[in-house]
């Protein structure tokens, strides 16, 4: 199967709007189980955290999903319950769910130069003017002095 924008435009609420990439599902029955290997190999587009300008990120997993033939269908539990009326397994949810489980957990391009300059001097002259804040209030005279007044308290 192969996963693209189009796949990700089905659930509303992704974090990712672009992606290609490939899912390789194999199936192994072993009794009334059915072991579902699922390889995925592909590349996405999210904002970097840091200038919000896009980047790619490679993503490669392997993921194991296991179903077992029963009584009334549950897709919810760790192992899935297919009814008799199952006739098809949808694995665009788990897949939706690995993909984004894949992603690091912070995204930003490997070196500065990559990112966004115009977005790095907004940054930069925001810690230079935090760090200018944190200079003056060093100061003796800028404590309240009820503070002072608890330090007589002891």
């Amino acid at each position: 199967m192969e996963v693209d924008a189009t796949f990700f435009d089905s659930f509303p609420f992704s974090e990712i709007t672009q992606a290609s990439g490939l899912v390789e599902v194999t199936l192994d029955k072993l009794g009334s189980r059915l072991v579902c290997l699922v390889n995925f190999t592909g590349r996405c587009l999210t904002p970097c955290d840091r200038c919000l300008a896009e980047m790619e990120v490679s993503l490669d997993f392997t993921e194991r999903l296991i179903a077992q033939l029963g009584g009334q269908t549950d897709l919810e539990s760790d192992i899935w319950t297919l009814g008799t009326e199952v006739h098809e397994l949808n694995l665009a949810q788990p897949v939706f769910e690995w993909i984004h489980l894949c992603l690091p957990f912070r995204r930003v391009h490997e070196s500065t130069d990559s990112c966004d300059p115009l977005m790095l001097s907004h940054l930069n002259a925001s810690q230079r003017a935090k760090q200018d804040e944190k200079g003056n209030d060093d100061d003796d005279d800028a404590v309240d002095p009820r503070w002072n007044a608890l330090k007589d308290l002891k």
